[in-house]
């Protein structure tokens, strides 16, 4: 499952955020170029956020390739209820919403409970999220962007949980019930399993986009051309030589080397997915074996070279105390293949 997130737009709306007087019990402070306004009773959870502001900022401006004004405006909520009497006067978040952007008005809403369960949600990563679409719409000049565009930069801005998208992916896959690029242009369906995959293919596809370091230089392209005034779908031929099909094309096309779901796309059962599924997570923990092997052997040749500097011990003394010297040492190499 995704964090229920948010975006909205505000079509012919006030240059300034019709923001309302905020609640009893909540504070207001300008801290740098962000005004927060946050529960007092719930200061120490909020303090993480405001000092972890500047860094996510960066980090995501950064990764569009422009300069961006970093004025913000961002209201933490204790609950759903709350978080809307924060909201911009007649533009209520989604009931759904764990957070929301107003990218126009550089407003961010988030709440400490989520809606239904009310648990409390990953501020960091909802916050993470938000910026993203804030920041997206600067880069671009407030230009449009397909929905799905702007949800999978976020995404892929704010997490790094691959499993459970790629968990959506391949079974959609397997169930031939995966979205059409057209059908998430402008809006996500309502239906929770298709939220799920809207957000795991969003996710995927600007992955996809991403997939190589000259990627980078094509992406920040995308995103100038973009500001420039182009079209989606212009800037994405002068930036990658490819139309919203021809992505969409080339992408599910990728599916079957990229996450070798042969036959999951060609109609197979479950038992293909979740096989499918542990050869990634296998993969994944090899790669990981191979990594801290490397860096136990790079240890270990730090410690052969610091010994070879030493000077050679004086002769000892006979003793009764036991060596081990003549304990034999024994080296595993071989590799490791749990799953977890």
């Amino acid at each position: 499952m995704v964090p229920f997130l948010a975006t909205v737009t505000a079509a012919q709306a006030p240059p300034e955020a019709p923001l309302p007087t905020p609640p009893t019990g909540y504070a207001t402070e300008q801290v740098g170029p962000v005004t927060w306004t946050f529960p007092v009773s719930e200061r120490k959870r909020v303090v993480p956020l405001v000092e972890s502001v500047e860094k996510h900022w960066a980090a995501v401006a950064t990764d569009f390739g422009v300069v961006i004004d970093d004025r913000l405006t961002i209201r933490v909520a204790r609950n759903p209820r709350e978080m809307r009497a924060l909201s911009p006067i007649g533009y209520p978040p989604p009931d759904y919403a764990t957070g929301v952007a107003y990218p126009r008005w550089g407003v961010i809403l988030i709440t400490m409970s989520a809606p239904d369960t009310w648990q409390p949600p990953d501020l960091e990563v909802v916050l993470v999220h938000e910026l993203s679409h804030v920041a997206l719409y600067r880069a671009v000049r407030g230009h449009g962007v397909p929905r799905w565009f702007s949800e999978g930069v976020a995404i892929h801005q704010s997490e790094v949980r691959l499993l459970p998208r790629m968990q959506s992916l391949l079974r959609a896959a397997a169930q031939r019930s995966m979205l059409r690029l057209s059908e998430l242009s402008d809006r996500f369906p309502n239906r929770p399993h298709e939220v799920n995959i809207a957000y795991a293919q969003s996710a995927d596809i600007v992955g996809f986009l991403r997939r190589t370091p000259n990627d980078k230089r094509r992406f920040h392209l995308l995103i100038q051309s973009m500001a420039a005034g182009e079209t989606f779908d212009t800037a994405l031929s002068t930036a990658y030589g490819w139309t919203s099909v021809g992505l969409e094309r080339e992408w599910r096309e990728s599916l079957r080397t990229r996450y070798r779901i042969v036959p999951a796309l060609l109609g197979g059962t479950t038992i293909w997915v979740l096989a499918a599924i542990l050869v990634v997570v296998a993969y994944r923990r090899r790669r990981r074996y191979h990594h801290l092997k490397l860096q136990q052997m790079a240890h270990r040749e730090e410690l052969e070279a610091a010994e070879a500097t030493l000077p050679p011990p004086p002769p000892e003394a006979e003793t009764d105390v036991v060596s081990d010297a003549g304990v034999p040492r024994v080296e595993h190499d071989g590799e490791s293949h749990t799953l977890h």
